[in-house]
């Protein structure tokens, strides 16, 4: 199977140092897919090549079977790439519902209208609370988005790209920076997200547990190259991912 997303000897160089170097992954389509491996090891830069916020020293990447190595952020959002990052990036001046009506008007290229009544937009609304009824901020639609805890405005971020109805979500590290008592709440939206199958998850994540109990296939990143692939199951036994990633422990 050709797969949903493909890159084909993708390689970033800064100056003499490769973040990324030649790696070949295919991405099957409503699958669950984490990329893992140490700090250092590529995966956010690889992260950046597919999503397009950097561009490759060589190699391709390939959706739905187009190359679209040259096409832009927007671009490539437009296709079907939805990424959210490590760092929250939503509007805090704008109610929780505000900030995912404005990703729904722009899916449904409406616009931003500030002098229309809210009312006039009651089917984008209606879409914009089924994200938050997904995400579990549908009881804090009404509140500022500044007011949201940490946790929350990741959730947010996640609703907002959900609005823009991604073929492929692309999530860099969720549980970056948020609460240990709000990681079982990210766990059990990303599980939620899993078990609908209507779209292609690609994550990168440092938790293991979360990792080994979400993904369908994992792929682990090693100096910038693909170390191993493959079910959890079998990536818990490589010996190779023990030691290198894990020094051994990872049993």
């Amino acid at each position: 199977m050709d797969g949903i997303l493909r890159t084909e000897d993708l390689t970033r160089a800064f100056g003499g140092h490769f973040a990324v170097n030649g790696v070949n992954i295919i991405i099957r389509p409503y699958t669950f897919t984490s990329i893992i491996g140490p700090n250092g090891a590529g995966k956010t830069t690889l992260f950046n090549l597919i999503s397009g916020q950097l561009k490759p020293t060589r190699g391709k990447i390939f959706y739905k079977g187009e190359d679209i190595t040259g096409l832009s952020v927007h671009e490539r959002a437009r296709l079907g790439l939805g990424r959210c990052f490590q760092i929250t990036n939503v509007f805090p001046r704008l109610t929780v519902l505000e900030n995912v009506r404005l990703a729904v008007q722009a899916k449904e290229r409406v616009g931003f209208r500030p002098f229309t009544p809210a009312a006039r937009f009651r089917d984008l609304t209606d879409k914009a609370m089924e994200v938050l009824n997904l995400v579990g901020l549908d009881g804090k639609a009404e509140a500022l988005a500044a007011t949201l805890t940490h946790g929350e405005k990741r959730k947010l971020e996640i609703a907002i790209v959900l609005a823009m109805e991604p073929e492929v979500l692309l999530l860099d590290e969720p549980t970056a920076g948020i609460s240990l008592e709000e990681v079982p709440a990210m766990i059990d939206l990303l599980q939620k997200i899993k078990e609908k199958r209507d779209r292609t998850v690609l994550l990168v994540e440092h938790k293991m547990n979360m990792v080994l109990s979400l993904s369908d296939e994992i792929v682990v990143l090693f100096n910038g190259n693909v170390l191993a692939s493959g079910s959890p199951e079998d990536i818990v036994k490589d010996e190779r991912v023990q030691e290198a990633y894990l020094g051994g422990g990872m049993a």
